[in-house]
Formats: structure tokens, sequence, C-alpha cells
């Protein structure tokens, strides 16, 4: 991690546009570097990027474009050049060293603002654990210069070598100790998921920065810290919908996603992710202002698919409407997506359609039914109210009539009730 002064870091981004996709994916990805960038407070020098067939594999760009970005990084005393790839072991090194400064690939920069934005014990072991799994690969190299200092001729390895060795050994001691740590949060978590069982678990979903923070905020009275900065939020954070809905509606707000977001990275939040695993419906949040959103559903998408959350049922959710701005940019988004809700954060009528959207949703799904307790079993009525939306209840000879709708999941827990 670096360490930040009161001088910004100076920064260059570079991109390759590759002639088989769109040109608008590239830029757009670029831009979203930038955003990437000004999250880590960076100064933004300038950025570029070159249309090519394939990467180099050597330096990802071209000789002409790296020799033209070196002339930049000493002419500007840029500090940090950030590439919007993933760039190999070999390349990182070889274009630290043909740059002379650092170089940090989209994967480092994405790793960089979660270590910055941890703050739970859990978030700083999962970001840790990703960290540590991108560096193993990459330490080749860094001690080579110890070589030089290798003393005695039937010496079998340089000394450089040797550290990189003890590295690599220090550095998966400590992923196993990582990977213990957050297999027993990941349990007790599903602990506590099992004590909330009776509850309608409502997951939120979608791009970072999409606004589903702020939404959350005013769907449950909730005052979670709502930032517009990228990844704001990496904890799984949980609030009732609303207090008068029987059985309770649980929201869960948790990570935004991002293009590419890197592999480590998803693999160390399954746990906090598992909100999402557990959701009856998921609240997939776009940001209908922003003119990718189509790929930022995909990416959403294929995140869910990575997780094995893709067969949840969504409700899709185009929030900051307010942002467009054109009526018929409006219209046609409606006609696009006829099942989708139309929201702002700053419209409490439409936040409200939102949170009757959510109830119905649930309701429309309920099994109505009609029991008769027995007067022996009175002491199970505050479970009917817990566990089911109770329409109506009468005491009559042959014992309570009750009229109710439940939710399977509540329905066998209620009959386990009923029969024990």
């Amino acid at each position: 991690m670096i360490t930040y002064s009161q001088e910004k870091t100076k920064v260059f981004l570079l991109a390759v546009h590759l002639k088989s996709e769109k040109l608008e994916l590239t830029e757009e990805s670029l831009r979203e570097m930038e955003s990437l960038a000004t999250t880590l407070n960076f100064e933004l020098i300038g950025k570029e990027y070159q249309s090519r067939g394939t990467p180099d594999s050597r330096s990802y760009i071209g000789s002409g474009k790296l020799e033209e970005v070196k002339g930049i990084v000493e002419d500007k005393n840029v500090n940090l050049v950030l590439f919007d790839h993933e760039l190999s072991p070999n390349q990182g090194k070889f274009l630290e060293t043909y740059l002379g400064c650092m170089v940090w690939d989209r994967t480092q920069v994405i790793l960089e603002i979660f270590a910055n934005h941890a703050r739970t014990p859990e978030s700083k072991d999962q970001v840790e654990l990703a960290q540590l799994k991108y560096m193993l690969p990459r330490l080749v190299g860094l001690w080579a210069h110890l070589d030089r200092e290798k003393g005695g001729i039937s010496a079998s390895r340089g000394t450089g070598e040797k550290q990189i060795n003890i590295d690599r050994k220090l550095i998966r001691t400590r992923i196993t100790r990582l990977e213990k740590s957050l297999k027993k949060t990941a349990s007790e978590r599903q602990t506590q998921s099992k004590k909330r069982s009776d509850c309608l678990q409502v997951g939120v979903v979608g791009y970072t920065n999409a606004g589903k923070t702020s939404l959350m905020n005013r769907l449950t009275g909730a005052e979670l810290l709502a930032q517009n900065k990228l990844f704001a939020t990496l904890e799984s954070t949980t609030r009732i919908l609303d207090e008068h809905s029987k059985p309770s509606i649980l929201i869960s707000d948790t990570v935004g996603f991002i293009r590419n977001l890197p592999h480590n990275l998803v693999a160390s939040f399954r746990s906090t992710l598992s909100v999402v695993k557990e959701a009856d419906i998921l609240l997939h949040i776009v940001d209908a202002s922003n003119p990718n959103f189509e790929q930022h559903i995909a990416t959403t998408d294929q995140v869910l698919k990575e997780i094995d959350a893709e067969q949840i049922p969504q409700i899709l959710v185009f929030n900051k409407i307010d942002r467009v701005e054109e009526k018929m940019d409006r219209l046609i988004l409606a006609k696009t997506y006829p099942e989708a809700i139309l929201t702002s954060s700053h419209d409490q009528d439409k936040v409200e359609s939102l949170r009757e959207k959510i109830k119905a949703y649930f309701y429309q799904r309920f099994i109505k039914e009609d029991i008769i307790l027995p007067y022996d079993q009175s002491h199970l009525i505050s479970k009917f109210y817990q566990l089911s939306t109770v329409e109506e209840i009468e005491y009559e000879e042959d014992g309570i009539h009750i009229s109710h709708a439940i939710s399977k999941t509540n329905k066998k827990i209620l009959n386990s009730l009923l029969k024990s």
C-alpha cells in the first residue's frame, strides 16, 4: 500500500484498445479507471490508449507508445503509471524498469481502494488475503540484486532466490491463517442467518456507485454512510425494510461490483457476499443516468453467476432517474424494461412505490389459508403474527379461526410448531 503524503501522487493512465472490441468500451473503461484514481486521491497527469490487434507480450503496449509515455513520465515527474488491464508479473517488472517508476495494473488499483475502505476485521482480512494471492506470483525478481552478494563457489542458490523462497513461505503461511479465520467468520455468519431464517430476505446488488446505499437509507430510514465514491461500501449491512410488515423483511446492502473485478477479491469476499446467495429476491440497482448502464447490468449478472446466485429472482431498479434529463430517454427506458422500476433516492414517493413493490412481491407468493387453532395451542398465536400476515382472527366454540398468508418456508416452521 502506498503511504500518502500532503503532495498528491502524480499518475498517468494507459489502456490498449483491442481492434476486435468496440472503442466505446475502451473509452468507458478508461474513464472508470480515472474514477478509481480519483477515489485514491491521485493527481491525473494524462491518459492515452493505443489500438492494437493483440497486447504486446513483453510490455502490453507497443514500443513506440512506450517510448512516448517514458518521455511524459520524465517531463511531468509522474510517480505512477496505471494500466487499465491485468498485467503479468513479467510485464509489470519490465514496465517499471523501462519507465523508471511504479506501474500498477487494474487489479492492483482496485485492491488498493478496497484496502483503504476496509473497516471491519473481516473485510480487512478479506482484502489482505486477495492482496497476498495477487503478490505471490510477483515475487520473482524482487530480490535478484542479492545474487551479486552470493558467496562460495559451492552455493547452489543465489541469495535472492533464497529470500524469494522465504517470502513465499511466509506469504503462504499468512494465507492459510487468513483462510482459517475467514472460514470461522463464515461459519458464524451462517449461524446468524439461521437465527433469522423466518424472515424474508432482500439482497441489494449492482454496479459500484449506482446509489445502492442512498436508496437503502431511504427505504429503511437508516443512516448508512453514502459517498459519491467507488466501493464506499465493503461490509454487508442488514436493516428492516418495514417494521410493520409481518413476517419481517430484511434488506442487506453489500459491496458494489465493477467490470473485471479481481477474481481473488470475489473469492475472498464470498463470506460477505453470502447475504446475496441467501436472499429470497435481489434488488438489482442500476444508475439510469450512466450511458453504459447496459454494460453495468451485464457485469453484475456475471458476478452473480460467479458466486452461484444467478438463479435468485431479481427486481431491476433504475436509480437516479431524476438525472435522466430527456423525457424521451425515460420513455425508452420504461418501454425497453417494462418490468423494471424507475426511481430516485431523492423522490420519497418513488421510494415508497419501490417498498410496496417489494412487499407485494412476497405477498403474491404467500400461501393463503384458514386454520382452526385448538385453544390448548393458543400460545402459538404470537408465532402466527411473527411468521405470517394475519388477516382475520375469530374466537369460536371449536377453536381459534385464523385467516393468514404465509411463505412456504415459514409454513414449514409453523407446521412443525403445531405438531410438537
